[in-house]
């Protein structure tokens, strides 16, 4: 039917590499997490289901879809390319503006994630990252599936996007009562890892950060910073625990950021 157009369309994510500093002064080795996956945008790490369940639409919005994309093409057609990483600089201007000028959330979701999945497949990693920004910030920020996406994005890149990372692990944490089952317990789970693994990034940052340039703001951000490991950590190997998972690097993060095993015991 037409109004399935866009319909539920498997894709796989593939995370980022990433280092966690081992830095001197706190005298323990920091966890390390042990996953490996396939590369993406530069690099392995864990490769994750990125399943999507996209909104059919109503008659009112499929019409908006078509009126609005009519000069770009027929989208049914579009998405297979875009899959392919084959749309057109010119095509990808004029869903650009068709998304410009659309009303409805519901269609706005459709072009956009036309265009996310085109810059997946092109493997550009800035012009995906602008429109999974867009995504969350001007067409559905409760979207939790989004929200993953981007988070497990963002804790790969530099210190300074660890803020960023935490927050959007956090949106769809709020949200996370749309996933069921099994893919419940496994995001739920790694995002609670993404916002340890963010956490202790920007931790680790600040700290060398303090050893190279003292001054009594870096010492009280470092520790703030610290302390936020250690909460999160806690968060996440208490879910380890209520879930049956693994609890062995939950629970290592745990100790180095608390520096006592008494703050990680049930």
């Amino acid at each position: 039917m037409a109004h399935r157009l866009l319909a539920r369309a498997p894709w796989t994510v593939v995370l980022v590499g990433v280092v966690m500093l081992n830095l001197a002064g706190k005298g323990k080795n920091k966890p390390q997490p042990t996953d490996s996956g396939s590369s993406g945008f530069g690099g392995g790490f864990v490769e994750i289901d990125m399943s999507e369940e996209e909104e059919e639409l109503d008659a009112q919005a499929y019409d908006e879809l078509t009126r609005t994309t009519a000069d770009c093409g027929d989208l049914l057609k579009l998405e297979p390319s875009a899959l392919m990483g084959q749309l057109t600089e010119s095509q990808i201007r004029c869903l650009d503006d068709a998304l410009k000028v659309a009303e409805r959330q519901t269609v706005k979701d459709k072009i956009n994630r036309v265009l996310l999945k085109d810059a997946w497949a092109k493997g550009d990693e800035h012009r995906w990252e602008a429109i999974a920004m867009r995504h969350v910030t001007e067409i559905n920020r409760s979207d939790p599936d989004m929200c993953y996406k981007l988070a497990s994005y963002l804790v790969y890149r530099g210190p300074e996007r660890m803020d960023e990372a935490m927050k959007w692990a956090d949106t769809a944490l709020e949200n996370r009562s749309l996933w069921e089952g099994d893919e419940y317990v496994k995001r739920v789970y790694t995002l609670y890892k993404y916002k340890t693994m963010a956490a202790e990034k920007k931790w680790n940052f600040l700290e060398q950060e303090y050893s190279q340039h003292p001054s009594e703001e870096l010492g009280q951000e470092a520790q703030e910073a610290r302390n936020n490991t250690k909460t999160a950590a806690r968060e996440w190997l208490d879910y380890a625990r209520e879930s049956g998972r693994d609890e062995t690097l939950p629970k290592q993060f745990c100790v180095s950021a608390a520096g006592t095993t008494d703050f990680c015991e049930q």
